[in-house]
């Protein structure tokens, strides 16, 4: 029984950790809507279930990215207050890492649905 105290501890744990992120930090929520978004765009598509899989992942990606970044950054603001030239150079670097798996998604979801969208908007076929 012990066990299962553990996962519900981490579980609720990790929804305490999810929550917060999205109560502080807007980008959390601007990306949570725009993967809610590309989900209503990949249904009216009618894309195939592997596609919505990988296009999601690559969405979901930029979200755990930036969940991440806030914690980074909550830790090293609380362990270091003060203005530091390396700390601000890896708070940079993480939010590289975002830009990052903001643009490898938006590459992947536009590669991905590019014909059947030119399709369902203009009835153009792009020949790839």
């Amino acid at each position: 029984m012990n066990v299962f105290k553990n996962i519900w501890n981490a579980f609720t744990y990790a929804v305490k950790g999810i929550v917060y992120g999205f109560y502080s930090r807007k980008n959390i929520t601007v990306f949570l809507i725009t993967t809610l978004l590309v989900a209503v765009l990949l249904n009216w598509l009618r894309t195939t279930k592997i596609k919505f899989a990988l296009i999601m992942a690559a969405w979901l990606l930029v979200i755990i990215m930036e969940i991440s970044n806030t914690a980074v950054e909550k830790i090293v603001d609380t362990l270091h207050p003060n203005f530091s030239e390396g700390i601000g150079r890896a708070k940079d670097m993480m939010a590289g890492a975002v830009f990052i798996a903001i643009i490898s998604a938006i590459t992947v979801t536009l590669l991905m649905i590019w014909d059947p969208l030119m399709y369902k908007l203009f009835h153009l076929t792009t020949g790839g």
